[in-house]
């Protein structure tokens, strides 16, 4: 571990103003524990499965070293805090249990098959500040830890704890030392000020489970402005474009940070979980002109679990993927200065349900899409498939497209609402047009179905064009240049967009009958978790 003592000052003007806007997670007993019965009362419990939700009451019994489930009913849905089942960790997150004369944060793991359900008691942690953990030092201010350098032993971000990164922190090696950074529900992880951020290497895993009640923050220290400090940053071994005709590793030192890899041949790899996580204000240049973005996807595998994360106001690219077969679901890209959506390298991934708005005055494009800078017909070609988008542009001087398809790259987009740009879908680029085929023999590679566009001019032609967009766009299923009827980033009463989906033919995908992120009004998967926007 390393820390410069010239950032003292710094890092004491910024706790001031972060712990002057976050309280340290104090909020009632969620849970009881009677030692006398050995029984765990869990008031609400909300279990999360894939997109839905559903609530109990449920009751535990301590049976030796585990949890037994003895009692469970269900309940009306409930706001506030709770305890949280998460199906895809197979944890529960029990926010806050007495135990004697402490409050505690309990995650326990459900024990695979058993029946009646059996869970054992993967952390117990004092919800009050007990000081700061050997890979840290104290922090300016009281309840503040430091992290720098590298971290090469698994370790956890508790919620009892500020978080503030000095410079560049790395979880393992590349591909060697690997370890496992766990980020606990409620954790708040601050920039210092300016060129910190938080690097996963190929190899090692983040494990950043929030929930709706408790969502993760990583954010700049005063939460008012891009580029308050760098970013999220995820190496990993799935494949990549770039490389020379037969070579067997295509791998790449990352732009912005060029002593830094990516890429392998592990297209199913899993670089750990980010769920229920908010990522705000990042973007600073850690060299002249290169920028970090919110959220960046270096290489990263299909096993990678990537759930409701929210990048708001980043000073450049809200999440960009390098290559790699990474798959989101419901993603809130909001006010970022440049694109919201960015891919290149190779990327063959997927993503579904996915919010882009931008402010007014700031911000390029909602989707911007290379296969490869310098070479256009690089192998393997970008082609990730896309689902349930709603693109909000602005439509003021300097504003651009909602959607760029450029640089030879491939791709299906189904079930989309692209509006408010002064463009909403230009594709550019001689191998981009020969890719896609022509309006009535479409090579599949590139296609757009069920979708809507509303813009000051819905489609442009760009370089190289051997076919209009506009009949590219119109030739496809159910396409449709009209107006979207949104309230806001929701479909109105009335909205073509909610009879106008299509079922996407990939495990993948939910399946669903609307266009756009949201089905209606009253299903709204943005409240409770995201930052205000």
């Amino acid at each position: 571990m390393r820390f410069k003592s010239s950032r003292i000052k710094k890092l004491i003007t910024a706790s001031v103003a972060l712990l002057g806007s976050v309280a340290l997670n104090g909020h009632a007993a969620t849970a009881t524990f009677d030692p006398a019965s050995g029984i765990v009362n869990l008031p609400v419990v909300e279990v999360l499965s894939g997109s839905t939700s559903s609530f109990y009451s449920a009751q535990l019994q301590l049976s030796g070293s585990e949890l037994q489930l003895i009692a469970a009913s269900p309940i009306a849905a409930t706001t506030g805090q709770r305890n949280v089942f998460d199906s895809d960790t197979s944890a529960v997150h029990v926010a806050s249990v007495t135990v004697g004369a402490d409050d505690f944060y309990a995650k326990l793991k459900l024990v695979p098959g058993s029946n009646p359900l059996r869970f054992t008691v993967d952390q117990l942690v004092n919800n009050a500040f007990q000081g700061c953990p050997s890979f840290a030092v104290a922090g300016p201010s009281a309840g503040s830890c430091i992290l720098s350098g590298e971290i090469k032993t698994n370790v956890t971000l508790t919620k009892n704890i500020n978080w503030i990164l000095s410079g560049g922190v790395y979880v393992g090696g590349d591909n060697s030392q690997s370890a496992t950074l766990t980020i606990n529900p409620g954790a708040k992880i601050f920039g210092e000020a300016g060129a910190d951020y938080l690097f996963i290497r190929r190899g090692s895993k983040i494990m950043a489970e929030g929930t709706p009640d408790n969502p993760i923050v990583m954010s700049g220290p005063l939460q008012q402005s891009p580029g308050e400090w760098g970013g999220l940053l995820i190496a990993g071994n799935a494949p990549i474009n770039g490389c020379n005709v037969g070579v067997t590793l295509c791998e790449a030192p990352f732009e912005a940070i060029t002593s830094e890899f990516f890429g392998g041949n592990n297209p199913t790899e899993s670089s750990g979980v980010v769920k229920y996580t908010q990522i705000l204000f990042a973007g600073f240049a850690v060299r002249p002109d290169e920028e970090l973005n919110g959220l960046t996807l270096m290489g990263v595998g299909s096993g990678t679990l990537i759930n409701y994360v929210q990048v708001h106001a980043g000073l450049d690219d809200g999440v960009e993927m390098f290559g790699g077969t990474v798959q989101m679901k419901h993603l809130v890209l909001t006010e970022n200065r440049d694109d919201a959506f960015d891919w290149t390298s190779g990327f063959k991934g997927r993503a579904q349900f996915v919010l882009v708005k931008q402010s007014a005055g700031v911000g390029d494009r909602g989707i911007e899409a290379d296969n490869n800078e310098k070479n256009h017909d690089s192998l393997p070609r970008a082609h990730p498939i896309l689902s349930n988008f709603t693109i909000i542009g602005r439509n003021d001087t300097g504003a651009t497209q909602g959607i760029l398809l450029r640089r030879g790259t491939a791709g299906n987009i189904w079930n989309s609402v692209i509006t408010g740009s002064p463009v909403c879908v230009r594709i550019d680029s001689a191998s981009t047009y020969a890719n896609a085929g022509s309006p009535g023999s479409l090579t599949g590679e590139l296609t757009m179905q069920n979708s809507f566009a509303q813009c000051a001019q819905n489609f442009a032609d760009g370089d190289g064009a051997t076919f209009s967009v506009s009949d590219w766009f119109l030739s496809q299923s159910e396409n449709k240049a009209e107006d979207p009827l949104l309230d806001g980033y929701l479909p109105k009463t009335g909205s073509p967009l909610t009879l106008g989906g299509a079922a996407v033919s990939d495990a993948f995908f939910d399946v669903v009958d609307y266009a756009g992120a949201f089905k209606d009004a009253s299903h709204d998967w943005t409240k409770e978790w995201t930052f205000p926007f």
